[in-house]
């Protein structure tokens, strides 16, 4: 068996001896390859390639209407009835000028007087009233005073009338109220015309027992409406 002969290489000379690829390099090469054509293939269609939009028509639906038709014209007017006569035409006449001068106006002659028959007034001078003043309106009726009322139910007092700050001082007074009776007999319109002692109450009270009365229509004194009577309330401790 003859051993192969050796083969003697220059590496200055010598072209450098061509290595071969692994597997697992030409299996990296090739998917390394097919992921560049992937991925310019896909930037193609993404930049290069016309996309399809889905379009969605929002139009709204106009339905055209007819224009009314125009109004029909106005009728004609009727003609004039055949036996009218035409207007009177108008007269101008011309005016009439007046060629008479107007006479001259009429001045009659004063004669002044004389200076030793003139009479000067040397006194203060007088003042000339005016008119006198209109009359005062008459003053409005004063409504009637009853001066004896006569009660048709007198107003009772009772204990819970007395005020209770004079109770509790053990003070005792009188009121005088001014009230107007009405057409029944009503008292109404009570105001407190004097109270002794003041600022214990006294006032007050009275008005509430005077408005409980009912006084009788018959006497008074011929007034029917805003009649005016005075009344005194005591306060008198038991």
């Amino acid at each position: 068996m003859t051993a192969e002969p050796h083969e003697h290489r220059d590496p200055l000379l010598d072209a450098p001896k061509k290595k071969k690829l692994s597997t697992g390099a030409m299996v990296g090469i090739g998917v390394s390859v097919l992921v560049h054509v992937l991925a310019g293939v896909y930037l193609y269609k993404s930049k290069f390639e016309l996309q399809e939009f889905d379009y969605v028509d929002e139009a709204v639906d106009v339905e055209l209407m007819e224009a009314p038709p125009p109004p029909p014209p106005p009728p004609p007017p009727p003609p004039p009835p055949p036996d009218t006569p035409p207007p009177p035409k108008l007269q101008v006449r011309e005016p009439v000028v007046n060629t008479q001068a107007p006479p001259p106006p009429v001045t009659l002659p004063i004669e002044p007087t004389k200076k030793e028959d003139r009479v000067e007034y040397t006194g203060p001078p007088v003042i000339v009233p005016g008119p006198p003043p209109p009359p005062a309106p008459p003053a409005p009726p004063r409504p009637s005073v009853i001066t004896n009322p006569q009660w048709a139910r007198p107003p009772r007092p009772t204990e819970r009338d007395f005020p209770q700050r004079a109770l509790d001082r053990g003070v005792g007074g009188s009121a005088t109220v001014e009230c107007t009776v009405t057409p029944s007999g009503k008292p109404e319109g009570c105001r407190v015309v004097s109270e002794e002692p003041s600022g214990m109450g006294f006032g007050s009270a009275a008005v509430r027992i005077v408005q409980r009365g009912q006084l009788s229509p018959r006497t008074v004194d011929g007034a029917a409406t805003n009649a005016k009577f005075v009344v005194r309330v005591p306060f008198n401790l038991d």
